[in-house]
């Protein structure tokens, strides 16, 4: 448990820590703008976290190393220490990780030591440890020498548990003093949370290898670092009552070795005025407490607490379950003289343990099953790849053939100022042609052949007003739910670009598992809002149809009013709750609405390139025209509807350029 809380605390550290020296800054923004999006997946929908680790290295976002960085995550999150281990080396031996985004080649360390550890291979982990270190250590950047107290530290676990206890204190000693470097200028809880638990832990492996005296020159150290982490700003509630219980558990237990009742007796007291001390992992906690100083009638009521715990969670097919609940309720009862208890207690334990053994058999062999698979399919892709390779390099020399033949006719037959005419027309050509490229993609982004699908009529236009721009629209069909979109970011061009692309394949994301539209904006929010230094937002509306029922549910993110059809005046524009853009603020809860039926009502969607399309004169095209050609035209069907208002639209510019990107979308149930 320790040490998958201490995964999450580098997590945040990663999140909001400084950029790696070889990395850039922009794609480590975009890079870190994803890691919430694709944390809130690691624990719950494991399968979803690695597709989505998948398309963003097939996109390009990720590099083959990072991925393998976030998989060894997943699987570490999953507490599945082999699969974490195999992605995790790849990850560490990854040059282009190592060179192009350092901090993530140092977590990578962190994740493979962790897999060590939670194997039972000490001496192994201690080895990666030495290692990290040995590279930190040549290493002059920040990154480095943020790593190495926690490499550092891993190596004095090691030494603790292997029982070189005065090994151990020297590397517990060694890496205080790096924390205390790496941590002069810290304002954050969680920069001060790895330096307090390695403090706690000082103290019990101390008093575990009855070490006292040593154990008591940690309690400065201990008074000071918890002091350090619960009066920062940013301490939260939770964190702050844990750290004081584990803080003065640890110092009751060390009383009660020491032979000071009464200092002991004072610290566990204030352990039970904390909250995490009634919890079933809290009264677990206090177990080893209760024993040293002989409650045994406590410590049976803690542990039967704590059981539970274990049972509600299906993790008594354990041997640390076995061993510390089990083996522990045992002891009180045979020091309580309750000797039925204990027999009761033998028996339920004996009966376990068998099936403890099966199912550590059967979580290896799944475990192995998955590292198996994984390594057959990396097979295939690696030929695949060769072959490509093989392709490329012939395309490669063809090129440089035709190239060579090129220059060879240029040079003879060019003066020098025509030469230079050409290379200012190349220039400008590969410019343009890179635009046509971006923009080519960007509209492959967006759907362009429309469901075939009885009962639905939809269609949609996209016309940017430069080569690249920033409005959106998509659906996804699954079954007799339409999911869809329109959508518009602030400014234009390529920056415009890049965040429609980005917010275009989180609509995706997040259709594609079902969420109703506000889930999708408030989501899709939080995705954005991350690291979103240049304060870029999208306005759009999302909308759920059921197309057996014609039930709409929709959510309007600051997005031009759509035009419904039908009622006293053939069409008006939809009266809703407007809630803020998407991407500037975190932590907003959008509103949704709903329809309870639209059936053989059209909906118009468009963002403000439509009304406010400017002619020569600069006047509008408005929304009362909008809306009197939408009343006065027949409907025959969707793209009929968006034809007819791109006419109008283009009458009315007059031969004006375009002073914004256009997107209408027109559907029918």
């Amino acid at each position: 448990m320790r040490k998958a809380l201490f995964i999450k605390i580098v997590v945040v550290l990663l999140m909001t820590g400084c950029t790696g020296q070889h990395g850039g800054w922009e794609k480590d923004v975009a890079i870190d703008s994803l890691t919430s999006t694709l944390y809130d997946m690691m624990s719950d929908q494991p399968e979803q976290a690695l597709a989505f680790i998948d398309s963003l290295r097939d996109e390009g976002i990720y590099s083959e190393g990072l991925a393998n960085c976030r998989r060894a995550q997943v699987y570490s999150e999953q507490f599945q220490p082999r699969v974490s281990e195999m992605f995790a080396l790849r990850a560490v031996k990854d040059e282009n990780l190592k060179k192009e985004n350092r901090r993530y080649h140092y977590f990578a360390y962190v994740l493979l030591i962790n897999s060590e550890q939670n194997m039972g291979n000490t001496e192994r982990a201690m080895t990666y440890a030495t290692e990290a270190l040995a590279e930190a250590n040549n290493d002059t950047s920040f990154v480095a020498r943020k790593y190495k107290p926690d490499y550092v530290e891993a190596i004095g676990c090691c030494q603790f548990v292997l029982k070189h206890v005065d090994e151990g204190n020297k590397s517990y000693e060694q890496a205080y003093k790096l924390y205390e470097e790496v941590l002069v200028n810290a304002d954050s809880f969680s920069s001060f949370y790895q330096l307090f638990m390695m403090t706690v832990d000082a103290i019990n492996y101390n008093v575990e290898n009855e070490k006292i005296e040593t154990a008591k020159l940690w309690l400065p150290r201990l008074e000071k670092a918890y002091e350090q982490m619960v009066t920062t700003k940013n301490i939260i509630d939770y964190v702050k009552d844990q750290a004081t219980a584990d803080k003065e558990i640890a110092e009751a237990r060390m009383y009660v070795c020491a032979g000071q009742p009464k200092e002991a007796e004072a610290h566990y007291k204030a352990y039970l005025a904390t909250d995490y001390a009634h919890t079933p992992v809290g009264r677990k906690t206090s177990s080893a407490y209760l024993e040293e100083s002989g409650k045994w009638s406590e410590m049976k009521a803690a542990l039967e607490a704590s059981d539970s715990f274990y049972v509600s969670n299906e993790s008594q097919y354990t041997m640390k379950y076995l061993t510390s609940v089990l083996g522990g309720q045992f002891k009180a009862q045979r020091h309580l003289g309750h000797n039925e208890g204990a027999l009761r207690i033998a028996d339920k334990l004996i009966n376990l343990l068998d099936t403890v053994e099966e199912k550590s058999r059967q979580e290896d062999a799944a475990e192995l099953a998955v590292v198996y698979e994984t390594q057959e399919k990396e097979r295939k892709i690696a030929e695949q790849q060769a072959d490509l390779t093989r392709q490329r390099l012939i395309g490669t020399a063809i090129a440089m053939v035709l190239l060579v033949v090129f220059f060879t006719i240029y040079t003879l037959h060019r003066r020098r100022a025509a030469r230079r005419l050409a290379e200012v027309n190349a220039v400008k050509e590969r410019i343009e042609s890179e635009l046509r490229i971006a923009r080519d993609i960007q509209m492959s982004m967006v759907p362009h052949v429309f469901p075939d699908c009885e009962g639905l009529d939809i269609y949609a236009l996209m016309t940017p007003a430069r080569e690249v721009g920033g409005d959106l629209y998509c659906y996804v069909l699954q079954g007799n739910k339409l999911h869809f979109c329109v959508g518009d970011v602030s400014g234009k061009g390529v920056p415009a670009s890049l965040f429609m692309a980005q917010a275009t394949r989180l609509f995706r994301t997040f259709a594609t598992q079902g969420k109703n539209p506000a889930d999708i904006c408030t989501r899709m929010n939080q995705a954005l809002s991350e690291d979103n230094l240049q304060n870029m937002f999208v306005t759009m509306f999302v909308g759920l149809i059921d197309l057996n029922t014609g039930h709409l549910w929709f959510c309007n993110a600051g997005h031009n009013p759509p035009v419904i059809g039908g009622g006293d005046n053939q069409g008006e524009f939809l009266q809703m709750e407007v809630n803020a853009p998407i991407g500037l603020w975190p932590n907003l809860e959008f509103a949704g609405e709903e329809i309870e039926n639209i059936k053989g009502r059209a909906l118009f969607i468009y963002t403000d390139g439509l009304n406010e399309a400017e002619n020569p004169q600069q006047k509008q095209f408005g929304d009362d025209r909008l809306l009197n050609i939408l009343q006065n035209t027949h409907f025959d069907n969707a793209k009929q509807v968006i034809e007819t208002l791109a006419t109008e639209v283009e009458c009315h510019r007059n031969g004006a350029e375009p002073n914004d990107d256009l997107t209408m979308m027109c559907l029918r149930v």
